[in-house]
Parts: C-alpha cells; structure tokens; sequence
C-alpha cells in the first residue's frame, strides 16, 4: 500500500524515525533528533545523487515509497520501501521498526548485478543509507554533552572519540576514517548504537570528513572498494537504542551470536589459553635476538629450562615472525630488530639461517611443549602463487581459495602446534584489493581457515584485527584468542594500551571472544632490555582478560612470585568468568585524553552469588594526578542489590560497602587501584578467596562457592603436594571447618593467624578475618565447609 507523507514508524521504547516529504527524516527516543536530517546517497562516476537537496548534490533522487510489514528474528516489524527511478543504479532501500525491540533496521539492496561501483576510496561509500546529519539536528535534540564513540577500522580495533556531531575523533592517520560500530551516547549513559547485522567486510560508517565538505555528513553504506556485486545483494545496518553503552554493544552482539549459532571456545580450551606460556614477539626480549653466542635453538632452551629450574611454570611457546623469511629480511641476533615493517611473508616455513634442519628438533629442545605459531600476509613475490591462485596487488597478495591454507594448517599440525596465530589481518584486508572488491570473499578467507583448524585440531589466535573482523569471527569456531590492544612497548605508553584494552576488551566481551592482551615483561632493566616499570598493572590485564597470559622474559629473569599472581604452580591459569571491560561512565571520556579515571570490572560467578574484581588506572596522557571516585552503582546491572564486604587486594584490608557507596581514589600517573567486591552472605559471613591471586575466586583455584545448611561450602583447586590459603571474613568466630574427600570428612585443626602448617584454620575476632590453609593432595581439590557460628 502506499505510505502516507508525515508517516511515523514506531519501535519498541520509544523508539521512531519521523518521516516527511523531503524526506528528511528524523530518529527520536526521548530526545526529539538524535541523528539530524537522514537521506540517501548514492556515488557513482564521480556524480553525487542524493535525496537530500541540502547536500548540493549534482543530482537529486526523488523516492517512492510502499509500506509493508512482517516478522523476523528481532520479531514484529512495520516498514517503508523506497526506490528511486532516476538513480544511476538500479538499487532499492528500505527501513523496519520492530514492535519488540528498539531497533531500527536500515537495508540497501541490489536489484540486479551491479559493476563498477567502486568511488576510488574504502572510506567514501558508493551507496549509503542512512546518510546522517547530527550537526543540523533540531533545536531540543541530543544534549551537547553528549559523545560519539566507535572502533577505527584499524589493527585491535582502535578505540575512538568524537563530539555530539560526530566530529573530532583522533584517528590512527594510516588507516581509513571510518568506525565500526558507532555509538552515541547521551550525558545519561543513553545510547543510540549504529553497527552491521551482516556482510561486516562490505560495509563501513564513515564519520564526516575534515578534509571533504561539511555536507558529506554520517554516510553508512557500501565501502568504496566494493566493485561487483550479484543481483540480490543486501546489507542491513542497525540503529539500536539501549540504556548504556554497554548494553547496547551486549544486545547487538548478542543478536548476532544467536542469528549465527555461534559457538566459542571454551577459557581453557587448550594449553595456550589454560596455561601460563612464554612469548618471542614484538616486545619480548627474544623478538629477532638471541642470547650472545647462541643461536635461537639454544636461545630458547636455555630459557624454557631456566624457567623450569625456577618452578615457573611456562605450558607453551610461541615462535613469532623472526622465524619465516620475508621480502625484506631482518637479521636475527643479540642486537635484535625493534622496528616491524609491513613486509609479506614469502614461505611460511623456518629460515634456513636459523633453522638448518628445520623444525625436526625444535620439540625435543623445548621439553616437548606445545607450539603457537606466527603467520602474516603473503608478499606478492612468494612462490607459493606459482600453484596457488592468488590476487596481487603491489607487493601484496591474498590465496584466491582456502587450498594454500589447507596445506599451512597441515604443516601447523606436523610441527606440533596446538595454535596458528593469524596477523596482520587488516593488512591483508585493506592492502589487496582483490579482497575486497566483491562480496564474501573476506569472510570466505576466515571461514576457509577456521575449517582447516578445526580439522586439525587446531584453535585459532586473530591479531591485528579490525572491527569487521571481530564481527565476522560470530560465523568462526576456531577463534580462541584475540588481541584488543597495540603492541606492548611498541609506540605508546602503557597507559594508552591499557585505554585501549578495557575498552576493545567491551567489544570482544559482547562477541564472547577471549581477549590475549599480549606478552608483558616481568623484570626491570638488563643488559638486552630496558624492562618494565609496570609490571604488577601488566600481569593483572593479562591476568583478568580470561585469554592467554605470556611472559617474555630475558633469561634468569623472570619474577616468579609475580608470575605466580596469574597462574597455579602447574601453570594452569587462574582467570575471571568474562574478559574484564571499562564501565560505561568510560565510554563518555576517553582516559588516555582526559583527565578520567579508568575503571573496569569483570567477575567471577558462583551458585552463592557474583565475586567482582574492579580496577582503576591513572593513564591521563598528561602525567598529572587523578581523583575521583568508583561506585558500585557504576557497575549497573552487576551491581550487588545487598551489602559487600569491598577487599582492597594491595593494602589487604576490607570494608562494609552498601549498593548506593563507594569509595574514593587519587592516583598519580599510571598508577593504580585493585578491588575485590565480595558478597556478604546470610550470617555476615564471606570469602575473599586465594588473595596472592589476581583473580582470587576464580574457579581454577576457588570453585563451587555455596551456603547452605547454615554453612559456607567451597571447592579448592591446586597443584597436588602445594599448600593453598583462602582467606574470608566471619563477623563471628566459625562453629568449625572441615575438609571433605573421598575418604570422608575431618575436623580441620584451630590454630593462630599466620600458622604456616597445612590443614588447620583461624579466626582473628579483632578484624573477623578467617584464614584456612590447605594441604593438596594427589586428586588436585579439597571440599572445605565453614559452619557459621
């Protein structure tokens, strides 16, 4: 039927995009205008056809409309149509509202093959819908204080900010302007979310330009490589509004993973993600050097067995990209090579230089431990495209079919791999344009060598990623891994790592990805490395991410009792339930540029109740001191509905803290602040768990916490022949402890606080702190059960 003029489509939550004949339409959620006049556009042979005449386009489109209505997965929706007889290309557009959801979904589809389409530039779309104005809103829309935020199309996802008219983000000048998803969000934590339902290499949003005429505005559409399309061709992009931040990226994601039937590793699905392991990439002491008058071979051995006459205990080894030649070969030896040149891979095998028999000893070398192994984009110059079809483009090139991958994966395998780690994946994107000149073929790369991991046996690790990536992973089961934050030590300061990191991480979270955070130093100065000052901050990141925790330490030098914060004595790490994320406030100031604190949480959760570990960093870029405060009403839906017991990990003292307090911070530059929010359970009793520990209750150490029966019951995990020490809080003296296994159940003995001999327990009723210390024997748990007095 046709659509009348001043027609009003209504989503759920006060949710509506206003239409008028012009049409300059208008999204409203309790705000009049969040997005300012929304039109199409189409750009084809250097000709601008829009239907917006403000724009100044050469040409301007005059619509038809037709309403129609349907049900999908989102549920029950009303829509509009619209074509458009003198547009140069033969495409349709379309918007739904959902009855159930606040969504708005926007659609451009092919009506038939398409050529040529390309503008001559990714970040300039040759069709966008919706075409946004946000700084022509209307008078009374968005307050002025609200932010724009979104992910660079750029390696990790680069986290940005902008203004309320989407202006002023901070790109990484090598890679396009262009974001995904984007997201502005209100001074009250309201969030309007504009991001991909689908084909997440095809589509790009690309904020208004400095160097291009005000008038482009927000365009959201095809990328500007995209050349050929088939007939039938569609994209849908979503404008999807929530209470926060976060939960708008939760809610997206989350309709995404359930659309694809996603399924995730596991946080332990093999010994790169369950154990601690040691790394040779960039930012470790061995990328491209060796120990003096060594060679890589002894170099590594001498290392990993140190490690292992120190108790330290390291379930893997990564072998980076020193150990392939590139077009542009790097030496490798004591000096080492700091700077990474974007050089393709010509053979992915080991260098003849370094390796002279190849790999056939490596294992025995290394104590028969499992491998990860580095791979980047081909140099057009390999001769693997002698056999393999391939598309070039300049000195780059990309496999055509997933045939050469098959053969990678099978050599991964035969080496003893149990990971292939995936670089430079935007640069394989953005640097062929074969890759991206028709649709699919990106997400045809990634599924092609998904299944040959999976059949093999093999998990996965993305590296450098862009935002479209982490999207497409939703189709993926061999994704274990994914790095969220710039090369450690390589650019920047920790401090905008870390930004960058808890924010990514909020991304990665939503998509069920485990974050790797990347290797970290434990040491300070050497004679090969300047060490790290922030060590402690280094290990708890990588500690609280629930990815891979790696060391690269110069040999002799690792801090074991650092070391041991993250993992168990057998190496099994010690994690959270989810990737530790910033809080929402975050989103409206970015911590490395303004002078905010940045706050994260991520949790452990047990049939008792929620154990949350908040941390709060100092990482303002200019190096002054911050004060502020953290509630735990900034946690949102997390926050605890009754009374907590707050631990301070670094101090290890404790507080009373009900849901609407908090507590007060001032920290100097990149210094920071570790918090264990625990639940006060029924009898005023608690467990703060393992606290030499980063993760104190997570559930490789400290599991199965319940209360019942008028008693505290928990599970606690470790290394068979180690002693293990949970602490708690007790307003009142225990009735008792006992310590069930199979042989049955025993009183544990009372003694002193600070009493180093196994099986005993105490209370201290001055603080009400009790303290248990465990022998483990040979079936790696005890069961411990507090009665409360």
């Amino acid at each position: 039927m046709p659509t009348p003029p001043h027609q009003v489509l209504e989503a759920a939550g006060e949710l509506r995009l206003h239409l008028d004949d012009a049409p300059h339409w208008r999204v409203a959620w309790r705000e009049p205008d969040w997005l300012g006049p929304i039109s199409f556009l189409i750009q084809h042979q250097g000709i601008s056809h829009s239907s917006d005449a403000a724009a100044n386009p050469t040409h301007r489109l005059e619509p038809r409309r037709q309403g129609f209505d349907g049900r999908d997965a989102l549920g029950h929706y009303h829509g509009v149509t619209l074509s458009w007889p003198a547009a140069p290309l033969p495409v349709r557009a379309s918007v739904r509202a959902y009855a159930d959801v606040s969504v708005l979904v926007f659609r451009i589809e092919a009506a038939t093959a398409l050529a040529a389409l390309g503008t001559g530039r990714f970040a300039v779309p040759s069709v966008a819908w919706p075409v946004a104005r946000p700084a022509q809103r209307r008078v009374g829309g968005v307050p002025a204080a609200t932010r724009s935020y979104g992910h660079q199309y750029t390696e990790f996802a680069l986290p940005v900010s902008g203004d309320a008219g989407c202006t002023g983000f901070v790109f990484a000048p090598h890679r396009p302007h262009v974001v995904e998803p984007l997201l502005l969000i209100a001074p009250d934590g309201r969030t309007l979310l504009l991001a991909p339902l689908d084909r997440f290499h095809e589509q790009i949003i690309a904020p208004p330009d400095p160097d291009e005429p005000a008038g482009d505005g927000l365009r959201c559409g095809w990328h500007g490589d995209l050349a050929d399309v088939p007939a039938s061709f569609a994209t849908e992009l979503a404008v999807w509004a929530a209470e926060t931040p976060r939960r708008a990226l939760d809610e997206w994601a989350g309709y995404l993973r359930r659309g694809a039937a996603t399924q995730r590793p596991g946080r332990y699905v093999d010994d790169l993600l369950g154990k601690l392991s040691y790394w040779t990439d960039n930012g470790a002491v061995y990328y491209y050097r060796t120990e003096r008058d060594c060679d890589y071979l002894t170099t590594l051995e001498r290392v990993l067995g140190d490690l292992d006459a120190r108790d330290i205990p390291v379930g893997s080894l990564q072998l980076d990209s020193w150990f392939y030649p590139h077009q542009h070969l790097r030496p490798v030896g004591p000096e080492g090579a700091p700077i990474v040149p974007p050089s393709g891979m010509l053979e992915w095998a080991p260098r003849r230089d370094l390796f002279p028999d190849g790999f056939e000893v490596l294992s025995a070398r290394v104590s028969g431990r499992p491998l990860t192994f580095h791979s980047r984009h081909f140099s057009s110059a390999s001769p693997y495209f002698e056999a393999h079809a391939a598309w070039r483009d300049g000195d780059y090139a990309h496999p055509v079919d997933g045939e050469l991958y098959a053969l990678l994966l099978e050599q991964a395998a035969r080496w003893g791999a149990i990971t292939y780690e995936q670089d430079w994946m935007v640069e394989s994107f953005l640097g062929v344009r074969g890759l991206r000149a028709a649709p699919d073929r990106a997400r045809a790369w990634q599924e092609q060598l998904d299944g040959a991991a999976r059949d093999r046996g093999l998990t996965l690790q993305w590296c450098m990623a862009s935002p479209a990536d982490f999207l497409q992973s939703v189709t993926l089961r061999q994704v274990a891994s994914i790095r969220t934050s710039g090369d450690y030590r390589y650019l920047f300061d920790n401090g905008l790592n870390w930004v960058w990191f808890l924010h990514t991480n909020a991304l990665a979270r939503a998509l069920g990805l485990h974050p790797f955070k990347d290797v970290f130093l434990t040491h300070g100065p050497t004679e090969l490395s300047p060490g790290e000052p922030y060590a402690e901050v280094e290990a708890l990141l990588a500690s609280l991410s629930s990815g891979p925790v790696a060391i690269g330490d110069q040999l002799g030098h690792s801090d074991r009792e650092l070391v041991l914060r993250c993992c168990r004595e057998d190496g099994v790490l010690v994690k959270p339930d989810v990737p530790l994320a910033a809080l929402d406030r975050c989103f409206l100031a970015n911590s490395f540029l303004e002078p905010a604190l940045l706050v994260g949480e991520t949790h452990s959760l047990h049939p008792a109740g929620r154990w949350l570990y908040v941390t709060s960093f100092n990482a303002y870029r200019g190096k002054q001191p911050i004060s502020g405060r953290v509630n735990l009403a900034d946690l949102g839906a997390l926050c605890p509905t009754g009374p907590a017991l707050v631990y301070d990990w670094r101090r290890h003292t404790w507080s009373r803290c009900a849901a609407h307090e908090g507590w007060d911070l001032t920290l100097a530059f990149q210094e920071w602040d570790y918090r264990v929010v625990c639940p006060l359970l029924p009898g005023d009793v608690t467990i703060f768990g393992d606290v030499r520990k980063y993760a104190t209750v997570g559930d490789r150490r400290v599991a199965h916490i319940t209360q019942r029966d008028g008693a505290l019951h928990f599970t606690v995990f470790g290394m068979p022949r180690t002693c293990v020490e949970v602490h708690g809080y007790a307003a009142t003296k225990p009735g008792a402890m006992t310590q069930w296994s199979p042989g049955g159940t025993r009183p544990l003995a009372e003694t002193t606080l600070g009493t180093n001999r196994p099986d005993t327990w105490g209370w201290d009723d001055a603080t009400g702190l009790w303290h248990v210390r465990l022998g483990i024997g040979s079936l790696g748990h005890v069961r411990v059960t507090l009665t409360t007095g």
